[in-house]
């Protein structure tokens, strides 16, 4: 999936959904809409907010780990 926006707003409304069916059968509980709506806006910002973050690092993480070989001299001096 190319799109984080759609990605986002998948992930959004899933856990809208979740906290409305814990909200109503779980703890039998009813609190406002607009609460669960605030939630929703804050996950889906994370996640835009965390693909970010995470394609800013992947050239820096893809370009270490490698190893690296310690030059050492080991022959005489031609001096």
């Amino acid at each position: 999936m190319s799109n984080i926006f759609v990605v986002a707003a998948i992930i959004s409304i899933v856990f809208f959904i979740a906290k409305f069916i814990e909200m109503r059968f779980i703890e039998k509980e009813n609190k406002p809409l607009k609460y669960l709506i605030r939630d929703s806006l804050l996950v889906y910002f994370s996640v835009i907010c965390g693909n970010f973050v995470i394609d800013q690092l992947k050239p820096v993480m893809e370009e270490g780990g490698g190893k690296v070989v310690t030059e050492v001299f080991v022959d005489n001096p031609n001096f």
